[in-house]
């Protein structure tokens, strides 16, 4: 039986909830015990919500959904920089990525190409198929769809 050779790239994906943070802890460990450096994405949703969508029709509205945008994307910097932050002071490489999509899993998999990883690594946030299912799961359509090595953390 052949070993698989060690990693050399890892792509974590985080958006700061609980399970992404599993997801960035697996991979830290992971770009540490394999020496490689360590690629992070934080993808800044696009489009409008549903909530966003009725809201429209009040006066004023275009305001706040712009200020909504603006401090999400704020969010999601600062998170992303405190994640590559906290990875360097272990003492690893670290490569920041911070895309606006409208779909996480093609920001994932364009960036996993980019880099050309061969591990990525992402939390799991549904607790059933059902949920998954439902809602539509980025792991799932990004172990779906990857040619790198997918690690699914819960």
């Amino acid at each position: 039986m052949s070993e698989h050779p060690p990693y050399t790239r890892i792509l974590v994906a985080t958006g700061g909830a609980p399970h992404s943070q599993v997801a960035v802890q697996r991979a830290t460990r992971l770009a540490r015990h394999f020496g490689a450096p360590l690629h992070v994405i934080t993808v800044v949703p696009q489009g409008a919500t549903p909530l966003m969508n009725a809201a429209l029709a009040v006066p004023g509205a275009e305001t706040l959904e712009l200020q909504a945008k603006t401090d999400e994307y704020a969010a999601r910097e600062a998170h992303l920089r405190r994640t590559a932050q906290d990875a360097r002071a272990q003492g690893l490489q670290v490569t920041e990525h911070l895309v606006p999509a409208l779909k996480a899993a093609d920001a994932i998999l364009a960036v996993a190409a980019e880099v050309q990883a061969d591990l990525i690594v992402l939390g799991r946030k549904h607790r059933s198929a059902w949920s998954a299912a439902l809602a539509g799961s980025v792991s799932d359509m990004v172990s779906h769809a990857a040619v790198a090595d997918v690690l699914v953390v819960r």
